[in-house]
């Protein structure tokens, strides 16, 4: 007698068998239409791709004309002599989208035909994406090119590009599957699997006027007065004039999973971001709707009614004996510096109370966590539950003294994606004294295509500031300032080179997202609707993580981090901790993260802190090892929240 399982296996393999039975019978009818299929649409590409205007160079412009790519024909520097394996050839040149346009760098690919036709041109990448700036002079040294940057009326920059593809340096120790992530994202920016090589070179001081030139296997550039660097493209410093430019090597930040797949399909050209943000807003709106309704039958979970442990010490729990120690000291402290602030009034008074909840608990003596010798506590964090509708939707706010601990900007490798090509190396920087006194680090801001919001670092613009975002700055004197970016003295057109002449005087640092979340103690002042991951015609906002940063009236900074949260809660626990200025940093799990960090010296001298024991380091979000790119160093790290990725 057969079982149900052994009666659905024969099934299925008799569907199976049928299957294959069919595809034997019909495959050359599918490989014909197959074979049609494919010679309609090359010979669909020929009739509608191509262009014949005599030379190989003007039928190129003609085609990417239709797509108001306008291609200056004179600057085409074609990378092969002869057609490659697909029978085209590869080009590099400058243009420009639309009238008035500056150029950039554009790679085409090329199906020469005969009499300097284009049977039809593929693969078309703006390579140099930088609206703020415009590329000119682009020169080849035989497996090299060439270019010069100007931004606001001065050539900024020189890029050497390397035709052979980026080397083996740009993705040493990455896995086989972030290499091919690393491959589909350089088809897209570059039109090649191989991507390019790319050195940047910053001229120290931006000259109106600067000649680019090859003189044998390198690059000469002539700045005024007589001044020249000459550059080896097989080398990253320069032969002369090295004390004339800053050399930037391309750093590449690792492909990480969901997020690379997300942003990778947004930028597909058939697709775009709007289908995008339509399914996150389905997806996040199915996890509220279960989180909603897993809560009304089931109640709060064991997560749920412990969440000061998730802002715990690395010894595990905070006991009560433990809680109260640090009570005592922070209001030892308090009565002399007044860190922390009063605690956060709780707002749900209707629900279970939830243990620890807007209390302080101070960083002290914390081993993951680094702090002066003999310092009253820089770092306190509690939690709030800010939602009337979601209970479970908790806020774990992380404060800090600016007496203490100095906030900087630093741009990623990839984001915010510069106005001008400047790239940042996405890193900490590792010189001696910023290695032994960084504290922490989190995300902050959308990526550029979402607004383009303002970014500048160590004096560097990346992107301009736009009017009106919510703004934090630092000066020059550590100074950190926060609040809405001024309204324009102009009208018309957004100008970036007048919106660059704004920054004032000692600013050297800036991030710019949205507008501000809350200003003057006022949620959203500024009446926007759009906080991010929701089409245009959503009725709701999505509830995901969220994180924020403000300047609170006592002038502490406080970074704000939670999960199933709208802008209205992020709001609330905003003003629940006296925020007078707060601006949204970023959304999903992945962007949203604090980490704290403890370096120590390999080789300790008297003047450190002697170093806490640790009994146990709990891999999933704990740290204790090399601190990579340092001499001499070692990092203790943790999440300042548990949960958090």
């Amino acid at each position: 007698m057969a079982t149900s399982t052994e009666t659905a296996s024969s099934g299925i393999t008799a569907r199976l068998r049928a299957l294959s039975v069919g595809w034997a019978a019909r495959r050359k009818t599918w490989l014909r239409a197959l074979f049609l299929g494919l010679a309609f649409v090359l010979a669909y590409r020929g009739l509608t791709g191509g262009a014949s205007e005599g030379t190989l160079e003007r039928s190129l412009a003609a085609v990417l004309m239709r797509d108001d790519i306008r291609v200056r024909t004179d600057t085409v520097l074609w990378l092969r002599d002869d057609v490659n394996t697909l029978g085209t050839r590869p080009a590099l040149f400058l243009a420009g989208q639309g009238e008035g346009g500056g150029d950039d760098v554009y790679y085409s690919d090329v199906r020469p035909g005969l009499s300097g036709a284009a049977i039809y041109v593929s693969f078309t990448t703006d390579v140099t994406r930088s609206p703020g700036a415009t590329e000119e002079q682009l020169v080849r040294a035989g497996d090299f090119v060439a270019f010069a940057s100007r931004a606001g009326g001065n050539v900024e920059a020189i890029t050497v590009l390397d035709l052979r593809g980026e080397p083996a340096s740009y993705t040493r120790g990455w896995t086989w599957t972030q290499r091919q992530q690393n491959a589909i994202t350089n088809l897209e920016e570059t039109g090649r699997r191989i991507g390019f090589g790319r050195i940047r070179y910053q001229l120290r001081a931006p000259a109106p006027e600067v000649t680019l030139a090859a003189e044998g296997d390198r690059f000469v550039v002539s700045l005024p007065a007589g001044a020249r660097v000459v550059l080896d493209p097989q080398r990253e410093e320069p032969i002369d004039g090295g004390d004339l430019i800053e050399t930037q090597p391309t750093e590449k930040g690792v492909p990480q999973g969901i997020a690379w797949v997300v942003d990778t399909v947004r930028n597909l050209p058939f697709v775009g971001p709007a289908p995008i943000e339509w399914l996150e807003s389905r997806v996040f709106a199915v996890q509220d709707w279960w989180e909603r309704t897993r809560y009304a039958y089931l109640g709060p979970n064991e997560d749920e009614t412990s969440a000061v442990d998730e802002i715990g010490t690395v010894t595990g729990p905070v006991s009560a004996e433990a809680r109260e120690e640090r009570r005592a000291l922070l209001t030892a402290a308090a009565a002399e510096i007044g860190f922390p602030p009063a605690p956060m009034v709780p707002f749900l008074t209707d629900v279970a109370e939830a243990e620890g909840e807007g209390e302080w608990i101070a960083l002290v003596d914390d081993p993951f966590v680094n702090q002066y010798p003999g310092a009253p506590p820089a770092f306190a964090q509690t939690f709030i539950r800010p939602d009337q509708e979601r209970p479970y939707a908790r806020v774990f706010v992380t404060i800090w003294d600016p007496r203490q601990v100095q906030l900087r900007i630093m741009p990623g490798t990839r984001e915010p994606e510069s106005a001008t090509g400047q790239r940042g190396d996405g890193y900490i920087p590792r010189d001696a004294r910023t290695t032994r006194l960084v504290v922490g680090a989190f995300d902050g801001g959308f990526q550029a295509m979402h607004g383009e919001f303002g970014m500048m670092s160590e004096g560097q613009v990346y992107l301009p500031p736009k009017p009106w975002a919510a703004t934090v700055a630092v000066f020059d004197d550590g100074r950190v300032g926060m609040g809405s970016w001024p309204s324009p003295d102009w009208r018309g057109q957004y100008d970036e080179t007048r919106a660059i002449a704004q920054i004032p005087a000692g600013m050297i640092e800036m991030r710019q997202n949205l507008t501000s979340v809350v200003e003057d103690g006022r949620y959203n002042p500024w009446e926007r609707w759009w906080w991010g991951a929701a089409p245009e015609d959503a009725t709701e906002q999505t509830f995901t993580y969220r994180s924020g940063v403000c300047l609170t009236d006592e002038r502490f900074i406080a970074f704000f981090w939670g999960s199933s949260l709208g802008p209205e809660a992020l709001g609330a626990a905003m003003i629940a901790a006296r925020c007078t200025r707060a601006m949204h940093l970023d959304m999903n799990n992945t962007h949203t993260g604090l980490e704290l960090y403890r370096p120590y010296a390999d080789a300790p001298t008297a003047a450190d802190a002697p170093l806490p024991a640790v009994t146990t380091v709990h891999p999933d979000y704990e740290y204790d090892g090399a601190f990579a790119g340092t001499d001499g160093y070692h990092l203790r790290a943790r999440r300042a929240g548990r949960s958090m990725q």
